[in-house]
């Protein structure tokens, strides 16, 4: 009787082409996808038969179409807000424009020539008569923003600084974002300089003069040289603020986080308080001064 042939995956002499067609039909392939479809009966069946891994990358196909949708989205959304935040500005400057057109600076004919920087508070230029020692007044300040210094010396008598003292304040009192100047109220230089005087401290300038692009107020004060956000050092914000009200001053604005009071020169009171981050607008509220 002849003995079963052997059942082992390999012999000894089993040839190597052998093994590895046993090798691979004991492998595992992947199911494949496939779509049949019956049509005539006299045609043969067709059918179409796709990978299995069709459904993940249609699923990755539907999450990455998802996802750009999303980016385009919050991309349009912050497209909103500067667009809205550059209408403002365009607004702003066209404000500021048409009411500079309505109320320009006061001029004399015989300074119609001078340079702007030469052209003093009231319009005139300075004569480069000396003041004597006993009308001379001066204060100084600090900027927290850039460190500089300013000492400011002007006439008791007239309230007009000297020509090196205004060119020097206009610069000191700058925009800082835009480096702009504009002409400084002689107020607020009386205000600062009595202020300076009260507390026997320089002055800290926080924000002067601020371009009309980048005031979130129509028209603020900062923007036609009228107004100043100021710290003292020694004292806190409450006790600038009272310090600003026994002195009479018509705009005052009262920011205890940002810790800085604003002062300016207008003609009706205004008193308002901000409690949030303190951007230094004048115009956030109206609240009369008793």
């Amino acid at each position: 009787m002849t003995p079963p042939l052997p059942t082992s995956p390999r012999s000894n002499n089993e040839p190597e082409e052998l093994a590895r067609a046993r090798r691979e039909l004991s492998r595992t392939r992947p199911e494949r996808l496939r779509i049949v479809i019956a049509g005539d009966p006299r045609r043969p069946l067709r059918s179409f038969a796709f990978s299995a891994r069709l459904p993940t990358l249609i699923g990755g196909a539907v999450a990455i179409v998802f996802l750009a949708a999303l980016g385009l989205a919050v991309a349009a959304w912050n497209l909103r807000g500067w667009v809205q935040s550059l209408q403002h500005r365009v607004s702003a400057m066209t404000a500021a424009a048409d009411e500079f057109s309505r109320h320009p600076l006061p001029r004399l004919a015989s300074t119609a020539g001078a340079p702007l920087d030469l052209v003093g508070p009231h319009g005139r230029v300075r004569p480069e008569e000396t003041v004597p020692p006993e009308r001379l007044a001066h204060f100084s300040m600090v900027s927290v923003n850039t460190g500089e210094t300013i000492e400011v010396f002007f006439d008791r008598a007239t309230g007009e600084p000297d020509i090196p003292s205004y060119r020097a304040l206009r610069r000191f009192m700058r925009c800082q974002r835009t480096t702009a100047e504009t002409p400084i109220d002689p107020r607020l230089i009386e205000l600062l300089y009595t202020i300076s005087q009260r507390t026997g401290q320089r002055i800290e300038l926080v924000s002067g003069f601020r371009a009309p692009m980048y005031s979130t107020a129509t028209l603020s004060y900062h923007t036609r040289g009228m107004a100043a956000d100021i710290r003292i050092p020694g004292m806190t914000p409450l006790m600038v603020r009272d310090l600003a009200m026994s002195l009479g001053v018509k705009g005052i604005g009262y920011y205890p986080v940002s810790r800085f009071v604003h002062v300016d020169v207008r003609d009706d009171k205004a008193y308002w308080i901000d409690t949030g981050e303190g951007k230094g607008d004048d115009d956030s509220a109206t609240h009369g001064v008793d």
